[in-house]
């Protein structure tokens, strides 16, 4: 009884967590009926294992680097030096003797085998990590930051009210490789904060740099740094005679992102942060009296978001 309980323990671990794959890039592993029947975890045991799409082993499509920690199904029929795994929704296969079984029983079967098989993995694949292309991601994310001391002394000043929290939306691409814990990317944003007689817009390009300090199954933590610039930033006085008044900053953004789910393809994600930007011809704008009135030069406060990514 202790024996059935383990396996269906471990078989409920792996479908919960997910059947991980660390590859050169972050690929997703997910169960099939054709390997679940027998599924078994298992350990690398050579620098880097190359993973063939078919049982002749004529298509290498990347790595396993060693002490990967991996979900098996069982050996093939075909060719018993073969273990099927699933990456990215299809049968790939591993040989058994790159592998170590965590369970005893097993492991001693399997050094019947041989030896660990070592692999010139240059001469096998031609630049693996450009193959497997599978290290990219889209965030979309809708956020609130606060404007600061000149942007509420705005409002204060045309609508009566205090006001400084810009809401709006980002769309980010992100090229992150699983064998390195930088990345970077771009990103689109649209912020808007508006009330009864001023509006202002801003739309903005980031340029994002980043470092992961923790990964594991259940969530990853990122450091971002963006420098982040305006395509343009429209400042209107409602019932004015004077035009939106164009503008234009630039600044940057520093953020933290705990993502949940890292293995999966659709991740939620929630952001904190800072911004703080410097900005160009709204310092002094035109009320509706045609007076000129202090505008907005500066804008830093602190930065909330929630959002979901997903691997491409």
């Amino acid at each position: 009884m202790p024996l059935i309980i383990f396996l269906m323990y471990q078989k409920f671990y792996a479908l919960i967590l997910g059947f991980i794959l660390l590859f050169v890039t972050n690929v997703l592993v997910l169960a099939s009926d054709s390997i679940t029947n027998g599924l078994h975890t298992a350990r690398i045991i050579v620098p880097k294992a190359i993973v063939f799409s078919d049982e002749n082993m004529n298509n290498p499509i990347g790595y396993l680097v060693n002490d990967k920690l991996i979900t098996l199904g069982n050996p093939r029929k075909k060719n018993p030096n073969l273990v099927p795994l699933m990456v990215n929704g299809k049968i790939a296969f591993i040989e058994l003797n790159n592998i170590r079984y965590e369970s005893e029983s097993l492991e001693q079967l399997n050094l019947k085998r041989g030896a660990p098989k070592e692999h010139n993995v240059d001469l096998i694949l031609n630049a693996p990590e450009e193959r497997l292309s599978e290290n990219n991601s889209v965030y979309f994310t809708f956020q609130q930051f606060s404007g600061g001391a000149e942007t509420k002394k705005l409002f204060k000043t045309l609508d009566g009210e205090t006001k400084d929290s810009y809401t709006g939306a980002t769309l980010s691409f992100l090229h992150r490789k699983e064998a390195s814990k930088f990345f970077w990317g771009a990103g689109y944003e649209y912020n808007y904060i508006g009330g009864n007689n001023v509006n202002f817009k801003l739309y903005m390009i980031d340029l994002i740099a980043g470092y992961t300090i923790i990964k594991n199954p259940l969530f990853l933590f990122d450091l971002a740094l963006s420098l982040d610039f305006s395509l343009a930033a429209q400042l209107q006085i409602l019932n004015s005679s004077t035009s939106k008044t164009p503008g234009f900053f630039y600044g940057e953004k520093l953020n933290s992102r705990i993502l949940f789910f890292p293995n999966l393809k659709y991740h939620p994600f929630g952001e904190f942060g800072l911004r703080q930007y410097k900005v160009k011809n709204l310092e002094t704008v035109i009320d509706n009296n045609m007076n000129p009135i202090e505008g907005i030069s500066h804008i830093s406060g602190i930065n909330l978001g929630i959002g979901i990514s997903m691997e491409l």
